[in-house]
């Protein structure tokens, strides 16, 4: 199945861009994937540029006005003023461009999606390293979203408290 990021990173891109983000030297990411050091530097240099790219074109796509972007992690955190609401747009290798609308509706026990949506959520928390509780990880995917992207924004206050004057 083809993701949206894939239009934008080659798939050694991803490969590498998945070694950085679990701190493997460029050593020794030319080690493990049989290039040279010299390669992966070039690769290394294209990689920030293209996830910011792929994360600005789905803000723009959804309309969502960046606040903070880190190409590193494969994260942006906006506002979206259609919804009035903030958004996080995160990349991950496996479950691909994703876009996380902030919301308290209470329905995520009914919802039929439940289960794959706090799947993928709990793919993307992994792959940001938030570290959570158990009691963390039982929670709703919205509250879950909330925390877990709150932690990974360093911000000292939830989501939710945001001030839309800041945007």
């Amino acid at each position: 199945m083809s993701r949206l990021h894939s239009a934008y990173l080659t798939s050694r891109q991803l490969d590498i861009w998945g070694l950085m983000r679990d701190g493997v030297s460029q050593s020794e990411i030319a080690r493990r994937l049989h290039i040279s050091r010299q390669a992966v530097n070039q690769l290394v240099q294209t990689i920030p540029l293209r996830i910011t790219e792929a994360l600005n074109d789905a803000a723009k796509l959804n309309e969502v006005k960046p606040r903070i972007i880190n190409s590193a992690q494969g994260i942006l955190f906006g506002y979206s003023r259609e919804f009035q609401t903030n958004v996080l747009i995160a990349v991950h290798p496996e479950t691909g461009l994703r876009v996380w609308y902030q919301h308290n509706l209470g329905r995520c026990k009914i919802c039929p999606n439940k289960k794959e949506c706090k799947s993928t959520l709990m793919k993307t928390i992994d792959v940001l390293n938030v570290s959570l509780t158990s009691k963390e990880k039982a929670l709703d995917p919205s509250k879950l979203a909330s925390l877990a992207f709150s932690k990974v924004l360093g911000l000292a206050y939830h989501l939710e408290t945001a001030n839309e004057a800041n945007y």
